[in-house]
């Protein structure tokens, strides 16, 4: 995911931890869907895909080297709602 990480936002903003503290978000667009590469789950989830989709990466409170990741989705609407609902409902975007 070190890949993504270094790709430019295409959406970012910020989300509260405990309502309290100010942390970022960023939605990244990439040409592969990553799979699990768990030889257990169906081939659908288990490889990796070329697609179009978008991954949510945010940091916690404190100092972070890395992005944590918040998900994947195949439609930009899709990963704004899947970072709502990992970080809860407080999510503001920076408009572009």
């Amino acid at each position: 995911m070190e890949k993504v990480d270094l790709m430019p936002a295409i959406k970012e903003g910020y989300w509260f931890y405990a309502g309290l503290t100010i942390c970022p978000v960023r939605i990244v667009k990439h040409h592969t869907l990553f799979g699990t590469n768990d030889p257990s789950d169906p081939p659908e989830i288990s490889f990796d895909k070329k697609t179009d989709c978008y991954y949510v990466r945010y940091h916690p409170p404190g100092s972070h080297e890395s992005w944590h990741d918040g998900g994947s989705a195949l439609s930009l609407r899709e990963a704004v709602f899947l970072a709502h609902s990992k970080l809860g409902p407080v999510v503001h975007w920076t408009d572009y």
